[in-house]
């Protein structure tokens, strides 16, 4: 248990001094004294009195119930503290115990074996045993002789199994068992052993102090020089002394051998390093030594002062006397006062009274010490009733102070006790008058005398003493500053200092204890247990007795002055200082002990210098290396702090928590926590990313709140201190932490914009140098030590401002497709209105999903920011990521000053899945790799307008004892991510599994360049190599992209295009293609790494086209097409060719013309014998003028029966054809016959009609087609569109047209598509293999003229005349397909026959109307007297089902000779029902209510006939 040395009842405790002794381990010795320690309390009662008459002045007996407390030290007292004594009784130690191992001495253990039956092994060990007997004796002689003014040396024996003690030992020893072997008691009995010795010797000190005639008062010493040492530890100068017990005779120095010398060093080693440098010196190498004892009772008591043991032998110099040296022995003889043969001419009465008053204080502190309180009491009490009656203020002071540390004593015990008059600030001048020998009515002069009723109760008698202790503790000090007056009887600064810190703990413990010494507040203050602060409901807070702020009065009263007048060491004067500070930690005054605190350091620096110096000089090194050097030396650990020589771990503890509470109080953060947690990332860099990113939020957070508490420019000044005394250790973690402190707390603290400069770094730029450099050159001295573990925090915590996925090279990039997509291409009629997903490119690196490829190296940027003065050298980063392996580091780099700097890096991902990106592990030189989040949003700390809490609470928190229902919670890290937190981004990549990576080897064209004629197709070979080394290609497509499609998808994308011409060019789109992929039949790609495979591409002529694009997109989906469920990836790699289209065939003109319908009726006529003898013998018709029946191109048609049509009426295409290109051309044009359901035909054009004719270069041909004429059933559909993005239910027209030009529009487009499906035109050059399409064939534009040319209507009207007697000779004679030679008068029939190509039934009616050929209208219809009929011209026809045919007869006969022509015209007289809708559900119609906006209503409809039938009427012969 640690003792307070400023405890208030610190003046009742004996100081005892623990010593190593012999070989012993540290650990060991530290462990002994804590057994030690936890026996510090011996109560009397336990004690065995000391039998020798002589020596029972403090006997136990004559007070059991009393106890007598230890105050187990070891370390010496300083000199300024001894000096005090006997003033102060407890500042010297008044025994030494030595403490042994036994464990170290191997003979010792065999013995205490052999004892108990193990003989051999003591015969084994017996060799050394003589030799560490004498270790162990001179050991303790060695004690003997540098503490020979001690009264007691004692030696402890640790492990010593044996129950029976050694007869060499010296008797002073004590064996104690192995901690396995002791009792409850055995420790307890140890001390009560030692404590009867102790009482005993302490009757030689009593009585020699009795015999004295007065006791001086201490000299206070203005320089307070740390070289003068204790008068107990001093032996040089003490020649003249007796000896200081009846025990022991002081002979002269014996002369010490080597082997002696030696033996003594080995033991200086084994006591603590941590010796003052004032014991620095060879204490006891040359004092006197005890040889022999003598027989109890043989010592004369001491006659004059010098000889008491505990006094010092310094003469006190008068306040205005600067000098400090000590005074000469002749001085020191001259001073002494004989105690014996005073009369009437020597020292007044006054001055006897005086020594007797003093006298009596010091033996009464003895009995304090020694457990003894009755005694003691009545003794303090008489001897200050003298002080105060003879104006012995200082002494009087110190009597009153003894005095309450009785009674709390006694208060503690349990015990009544009765408060002495003489503490009562009344009676202080009521014994003015009284002669010495006076004693006070009240007085306590005799301890069992009668006490009244009223303090009977030990309750009673405490209450009082509560209510008493401020005014006394008032009225002490008052006197002590009465005694300052008086020359040679002030208190030394020291005394001063700790007697007010004493008597502060006192009265915070009273405060803390609501006003009122309770048993938790007495146990606190004897035993030192922690007092646990509880509010007392009846007494309010504000109303508590002593206040916080009088408490904090009286404290200050105990600052030392400045360190040159203060006339205190610095140890000392850091005692007091942390003194200070620890009471006003617990009155929870934090700002008064933060100036303590800062004094405190400030002290402590120059002192740490000084020892570092001679720590060097002794070691013999630099004293930049000083206690870094003794730290190795030792046996140190990392900490740099350990040259302090304070156990492991303590620095930590201890200097560390001591500067960051210190900081704390001042508003520095303590991210110590935050540290630990970086080291525990750094073992495992991909755990707890999103726990590691939150918490960085909140300690940014937490850091800008504490920024904004308290003065920045005292932070930064308590941060130097820091940073100076860490430096003054060495503590080399310190240093780096405190150094990275400030340049936290002086930077922005912010995530500025990229182009802002509202950066400000409250520090000069050659500060900002310095600290830099300093953090490098202590890393690297550290480094040199052997610590290697020795690095700080990174001072920014937004060094990473953002991470950037750069886009790979085109042929690199992915392109995502889905498994629709396959179908889609693969689908037989594809068009390029269907969307084509290959036809696009690789997109660039969209924001919302990213993707890799694994095991393939990407690069990264990353953008670092420095908002300080001074480059940052980067030893390595890398890229944290979690879900997957991945792997991203760059080394050694430099990032320039106040800038925001990118840096490349490259990552590769070593398998597939989803890649989350979320930091960067930095490690800047000086400082431990550390996590940072990626913040690339600026940012800075707003302003909470809201105060919660004000003074400390707002950076220290709440206290944990006030309860939780009246007190806002601190907020939590879900609740700071809601007041404007910085967001940390992260990265979320998809890497998919390995792909290959393809380039284009070679291909067949020289420079990539063809050349073609318009319509010619030439193919030509890619080569694709897999440069991959494990990914095949398993998927390949290849697209093309051309100029000639993009300047028709140009010109489709015009909105006002007619829907023909907009057909036309989706038509080019869709069959024409300019290239195309010669993919053959079930041909599977597959393309193992490093192979390579060959594909053939054609090209075909066009107009407009002058390079184009091949692109291939590649995979390795690893399965089949059709089992591919989710989403893929391909790769694209193209290659650019240039095409050369040169003019071949052109179309110049077109035009079709209607052929009579003799035409064909000569044919029938031709392959009819009958026929043909007719013919010859007949005249000669039109159509035999007309053509020439003998042509090789007639010939041909003739001879194609199925090319006849509907009705056998043909039309003519005339084709001017040029050649354009040099050499002759030869050009065939086809056409077929009309393609039926019953057509089985592979190949349409196999016998087709075919036109051959031979252009030179540069002239024109005109070639002829003979084509029966056309029928459409409706050639009034609206005109399609093949893009699906244009097609709708119900199309109405935007355009103005009449409905008259939108019926011809659709007539000409219609009847187009119908020609061109049925011809088509190729070329070839003789010689050279050249051939092509006359792919302008398609220019063909219909007029009306031409439509009404080829087309067929829905009504066929055929007439024909025959003989009403055929069997006469002489009847009708056909001369054409509609004309007929008749007789005059003869009677004949005239069928006409009406014919329904439709598929819709018709309803008409037939008028028919005879009139003289080749006259004008009016003449020619007068038909009186030339020609008849028989019945109506105009009848009505039954209804015409579709295909079929209805005939009508009417008799006429010519009745003069001359040419007739009878015309026929059919009319609907009731619009038909479509074919079909019988039966079937009735639609709405709209279709029809649609088209008639566009085309106008359907009205009846007229057919003519087209060629009339013309009869010659002749007067046969």
């Amino acid at each position: 248990m640690a003792i307070d040395p400023l405890s208030p009842i610190a003046p009742a405790r004996i100081r005892a001094l623990l010593l190593p002794v012999g070989r012993i381990k540290r650990s060991r010795f530290i462990a002994f004294v804590e057994l030690l320690q936890s026996e510090c309390i011996v109560r009397l009662g336990d004690i065995s009195p000391d039998p020798r008459p002589d020596r029972n002045m403090f006997s136990p007996l004559a007070f059991p119930n009393g106890s007598l407390l230890y105050e187990l030290s070891t370390s010496l007292p300083t000199s300024s503290q001894s000096s005090l004594s006997p003033f102060e009784q407890f500042r010297e130690p008044l025994l030494v115990i030595g403490i042994g191992d036994t464990a170290e001495y191997a003979w010792l253990d065999s013995e205490s074996r052999a004892e108990n039956g193990s003989s051999l092994e003591c015969d084994k060990s017996s060799e050394n045993a003589e030799e560490s007997k004498r270790e162990i004796n001179d050991a303790l002689e060695d004690l003997r002789e540098q503490f020979s003014k001690v009264y007691l040396h004692s030696l402890l024996m640790f492990n010593y199994s044996s129950p029976s003690r050694p007869h060499w030992l010296p008797k002073e020893t004590i064996t104690v068992p192995p901690e396995n072997q002791l009792k409850t008691t055995t420790m307890k009995t140890v001390m009560c052993d030692i404590t009867r010795v102790l009482l005993a010797e302490m009757t030689t000190l009593a009585r020699s102090i009795q015999a004295l005639p007065t006791v001086k008062s201490p000299v206070s010493h203005q320089t307070g020089s740390s070289e003068e040492r204790a008068n107990w530890a001093n032996s040089e100068s003490i020649n003249a002394q007796f000896s200081r017990r009846n025990s022991q005779i002081h002979h002269d120095l014996r002369p010490d051998s080597s082997s002696s010398a030696a033996l003594k060093e080995i033991n200086r080693m084994s006591m603590p390093v941590h010796l003052p440098s004032t014991a620095a010196g060879p204490i006891g190498l040359d004092g006197p030594r005890d040889s022999s004892p003598s027989a109890p009772g043989t010592r004369t008591p001491p006659t004059t002062f010098d000889e008491i043991p505990g006094i010092n032998t310094i003469n006190s110099s008068n306040r205005t006397n600067a000098s400090t040296s000590k005074s000469s022995p002749r001085d020191s003889s001259a001073d002494r006062v004989a105690i014996h043969g005073f009369g009437s001419g020597g020292v007044g009465e006054r001055a006897r009274n005086k020594g007797k008053g003093r006298v009596g204080i010091v033996i009464g502190t003895l009995y304090l010490c020694a457990g003894q309180w009755p005694d003691a009491l009545r003794e303090l009490t008489e001897g200050a009733t003298k002080a105060r009656t003879l104006s012995d203020h200082l002494w009087h002071a110190k009597a009153l102070e003894n005095i309450l540390v009785c009674l709390l004593l006694f208060a503690w015990a349990g015990m009544d006790f009765q408060i002495p008059q003489i503490c009562y600030p009344i009676s202080d001048k009521s014994g003015g008058t009284k002669s010495p020998e006076h004693t006070p009515s009240n007085s306590v002069a005799d301890i069992t005398a009668p006490i009244p009723a009223r303090f009977t109760h030990h309750e009673a008698a405490l209450e009082n003493l509560n209510s008493l202790i401020p005014d006394l503790v008032n009225m002490i000090l008052n006197i002590y500053n009465r005694a300052s007056n008086f020359a040679g009887e002030n208190l030394p600064p020291l005394a001063h200092s700790e007697c007010v810190i004493r008597f502060s703990k006192l009265l915070s413990a009273m405060n803390l204890s609501a006003g009122y010494l309770d048993d938790d507040a007495l146990q606190h203050l004897v035993l030192g247990t922690p007092l646990r602060q509880k509010p007392r409901m009846s007494v309010p807070r504000l109303s508590v007795n002593p206040t916080r702020n009088d408490i904090a009065a009286l404290l200050f009263r105990a600052l030392p002055l400045q360190p040159e007048a203060a006339g205190i060491s610095a140890t000392d004067r850091v005692m007091v200082l942390a003194g200070i500070a620890s009471v006003l930690s617990a009155l929870g005054l934090h700002r008064k002990k933060a100036i303590v605190m800062k004094e405190f350091v400030t002290s402590l620096i120059p002192g740490l210098v000084q020892a570092r110096k001679i720590g060097a000089a002794e070691m013999g090194v630099h004293p930049a290396a000083g206690l870094a050097a003794l730290n190795m030396a030792s046996g140190g650990g990392a900490s740099g702090a350990g040259a302090l020589n304070i156990g492991e771990g303590e620095a930590e503890n201890g200097i560390d928590h001591f500067l960051e509470l210190l900081g704390r109080i001042y508003g520095v953060p303590d991210l110590r926590e935050a540290k630990s947690l970086s080291m525990n990332g750094t073992s495992c860099a991909v755990e707890e990313d999103t726990d590691r990113n939150a918490g960085t939020v909140q300690d940014i957070f937490k850091f800008s709140s504490m920024r904004s508490f308290g003065n920045h420019n005292l932070k930064l000044d308590v941060l130097r201190m820091c940073i100076n005394f860490c430096e003054a250790l060495p503590d080399f973690n310190g240093v780096l932490h405190f150094t990275a402190l400030l340049l936290r707390i002086a930077g922005p603290g912010t995530a500025p914009k990229s182009n802002s400069t509202d950066v400000i770094v409250s520090l000069a730029r050659e500060e900002q140098i310095r600290l830099a450099n300093n953090i490098s050159r202590t890393v690297s001295a550290a480094r040199k030590l052997g610590l290697q573990n020795i690095e700080t925090d990174y001072w920014d915590d937004f060094l990473v401002r953002g991470l950037f996925l750069l886009d790979e090279p085109l042929p690199l990039r992915l392109t995502q497709h889905r498994p629709s997509e396959l179908s889609t291409v693969s689908a037989a009629k594809s068009g390029p209105f269907i969307h084509n997903p290959f036809l696009k490119k690789a997109p660039d690196m969209a924001p919302a999903e990213k993707i890799l490829v694994a095991k393939e190296k990407y690069k990264f940027v990353i953008a670092l920011q420095n908002p300080y003065e001074f480059e940052v050298e980067i030893e390595s980063l890398k890229i944290a990521g979690e879900g997957l392996e991945f792997i991203a580091q760059e080394e050694s780099f430099l990032l320039g000053p106040y800038r925001t700097q990118k840096f490349p890096i490259f990552g590769v991902a070593r398998s597939s899945g989803t890649l989350e990106i979320t930091g960067c592990l930095v490690k800047v030189k000086g400082c431990r790799e550390r996590f940072f989040p990626i913040f690339s949003d600026p940012w800075k700390p707003e302003k909470d307008f809201k105060m919660k809490s004000i003074g400390l609470r707002a950076c220290l928190g709440l206290p944990s004892s006030r309860p939780p229902s009246t007190v806002a919670a601190r907020p939590d890290s879900s609740e700071l991510v809601g007041l404007a937190a910085p967001n940390p981004v992260s990265l979320t990549l998809t890497v998919i599994p390995e792909q290959p990576v393809a380039v284009i080897e070679d291909i067949s064209l020289a420079q990539s360049a063809i050349m073609v004629l318009e319509g010619e197709r030439k193919a030509f070979s890619i080569t694709l190599h897999n440069t991959s080394q494990s990914a095949t290609v398993d998927f390949v497509h290849i697209s093309f992209q051309d100029s000639a499609t993009s300047a028709i998808q140009t010109a489709a994308s015009n909105k006002d295009l007619p829907a023909a011409e907009l057909h036309e060019l989706e038509i080019q789109l869709a069959e024409f293609p300019s290239l195309r992929w010669l993919k053959k039949e079930d041909d599977t790609i597959i393309i193992k790494p490093g192979q390579k495979r060959t594909f053939e591409v054609e090209v075909v002529g066009r107009a407009r086209l002058t390079d184009a694009v091949i692109q291939f997109d590649y995979a390795s989906v690893g399965k089949r097409h059709s089992e591919i469920e989710d989403r893929f990836f391909t790769r694209q790699v193209s290659i650019p060719i240039s095409i050369t289209v040169n003019a071949s065939v052109q179309v110049q003109r077109t035009d079709i013309v209607p052929l009579t319908g003799d035409f064909a009726w000569s044919n029938e006529q031709t392959a009819s014998p009958a026929a043909s003898t007719a013919s010859e013998t007949g005249p000669v018709t039109s159509a035999s003028i007309l053509v020439d029946k003998r042509d090789a191109h007639f010939q041909t048609f003739f001879n194609d029966a199925n090319l006849k049509g509907f009705g056998n009426e043909y039309c003519m295409l005339l084709l001017d054809l040029r050649n354009s290109w040099p050499n002759p051309l030869s050009v065939d044009l086809q056409v077929r016959a009309v393609q039926t359901p019953s057509s089985n035909s592979l190949d349409p054009w196999a016998k087709a009609y075919t036109v051959t004719a031979v252009i030179q270069p540069g002239h024109s041909n005109r070639l002829v087609l003979i084509l029966p004429k056309i029928y459409l059933n409706n050639p009034y559909t609206p005109i399609p569109s093949l893009n699906p993005a244009h097609q709708r239910q119900f199309v109405v027209s935007t355009s103005k047209i009449s409905p008259e030009t939108e019926q011809a529009s659709r007539e000409a487009f219609w009847y187009r598509e119908e020609l061109l499906k049925r011809i088509r035109g190729t070329w070839r050059e003789e010689g050279n293999g050249r051939q092509g399409d006359i792919v302008e064939l398609r220019n063909i534009r219909f007029t009306p003229r031409m439509v009404e040319a080829v087309e067929l209507d829905d009504i066929w009207i055929e007439t024909e005349v025959v003989a009403d007697q055929p069997e006469s000779g002489d009847g009708v004679r056909r001369l054409g397909k509609s004309t007929f030679e008749i007789g005059v008068d003869e009677f004949v029939t005239l069928k006409t026959r009406v014919h329904n190509r439709s598929q819709d039934a018709i309803l008409p009616i037939l008028r028919l109307q005879p009139h003289l050929a080749n006259l004008p209208h009016n003449v020619a219809l007068d038909l009186d007297k030339r020609f008849s009929w028989s019945g109506v011209l105009q009848r009505k026809l039954p209804m015409i089902r579709p295909g079929e045919m209805v005939e009508s007869e009417l008799g006429v006969v010519a009745l003069c000779s001359g040419i007739f022509e009878i015309g026929a015209t059919v009319e609907e007289i009731e619009l038909g029902k479509r074919s079909g809708t019988e039966g079937a559900r009735p639609r709405s119609g709209t279709d029809i209510i649609v088209q008639a906006g566009i085309l106008g209503d359907t009205e009846l409809r007229v057919w003519h006939l087209k060629e009339g039938c013309t009869v010659v009427a002749r007067r046969r012969q």
